[in-house]
């Protein structure tokens, strides 16, 4: 899930995987790119053919097999270098995907799906920088390409230039209307500028293109969330986790809009989904805690205030902020059990 603002920083990079590996499912190796036939270019392809199938059916180390005998039959082949990387990108090799991605450019410099390829591969460890350089290249070589677009939007975005990413966004969109993903991508860029009509208004979009979009629900329920519109964020993340019901992120959220409705005993229950999803999450147990002082159970509330500074020791300070706020709304009304 693109995890934007009420979303913690997990998961970023889905809304770009979901986006971009539609793309190289497009860019399978089927798609070689056509070279003249000798004898070694011959037996080459004979490899990619059957690496190809191998690929569609889902077996990843068989296709990387034959595309190894590709490679070996015929090492000047671009094809044979870039259907091994793609299938090094799906079997998690990074760095030999790199490598055989800047082979293929480096046999064909104007190789627009390398560079795609490898700017997917660059978004996966984390290197943005990279991701916008190789896009730069994409785009001079093919201004049409809504993905580049997309994809190097996301990379600014990463890069906290929010304004660049909806500057991609808005120019990918008017390439490819259709895309529900890019449409998200925008609304969640929105949704952290705090322009949360236009997050709404983009999340809406995206799901009549696409109902099944997980992280467009979530983000959307986050932008009403941000607005007050409880109830309507509630539906948004009820959706979501109907959908998917294992993004710890969305539970949190939910969890935030009952404590917010007064509903402490629903709100707990969804932190501790949220916390069996992501154990290791010390706010989650700070906010599971502030439920349980609220509701009167002291002693379990306390048990969750040191589980989040033995994760988290940073925290100590703003949660003692909010255990003094609480305690004081203890002392004005009585809390819903």
């Amino acid at each position: 899930m693109n995890a934007k603002k009420y979303l913690p920083a997990a998961a970023i990079p889905e809304s770009f995987i979901i986006f971009v590996l539609s793309f190289l499912c497009w860019l399978s190796p089927a798609n070689a790119v056509a070279q003249p036939m000798t004898s070694r270019s011959a037996t080459a392809s004979a490899y990619i053919k059957r690496g190809d199938a191998w690929f569609a059916k889902g077996d990843y180390e068989r296709a990387l097999a034959d595309f190894d005998l590709a490679v070996a039959s015929d090492p000047g082949n671009t094809s044979a270098y870039y259907n091994r990387a793609v299938t090094l990108y799906r079997l998690k090799n990074y760095e030999r995907a790199l490598a055989d991605f800047a082979r293929a450019i480096q046999l064909n410099p104007r190789f627009v799906e390398a560079y795609m390829g490898r700017g997917v591969v660059r978004q996966a460890i984390g290197d943005p920088d990279g991701v916008i350089s190789d896009c730069d290249k994409v785009i001079e070589l093919d201004p049409s390409l809504a993905a580049a677009w997309n994809n190097r939007g996301l990379a600014r975005e990463d890069k906290g230039d929010l304004a660049g990413a909806i500057a991609d966004f808005n120019r990918a969109i008017e390439l490819e209307p259709r895309r529900a993903e890019v449409y998200g991508n925008r609304g969640s860029a929105r949704l952290r500028i705090g322009d949360f009509d236009g997050a709404i208004s983009d999340q809406t979009r995206a799901l009549k293109l696409n109902p099944d979009l997980v992280e467009s629900w979530s983000d959307r329920g986050a932008a009403r969330r941000s607005k007050g519109d409880i109830d309507g964020a509630l539906a948004d993340y009820n959706q979501a986790i109907k959908l998917n019901p294992l993004v710890a992120d969305v539970w949190f959220n939910r969890a935030d809009c009952w404590k917010v409705k007064g509903d402490l005993k629903q709100a707990e229950s969804d932190y501790t989904r949220a916390i069996e999803l992501k154990p290791h999450w010390a706010q989650a147990y700070a906010q599971r805690g502030l439920a349980r002082l609220l509701r009167g159970r002291d002693a379990e509330a306390e048990q969750d205030f040191a589980r989040c500074l033995w994760l988290d020791k940073n925290l100590k300070q703003s949660l003692e902020r909010l255990i003094t706020e609480a305690k004081q709304r203890l002392t004005q009304r009585s809390p819903s059990r």
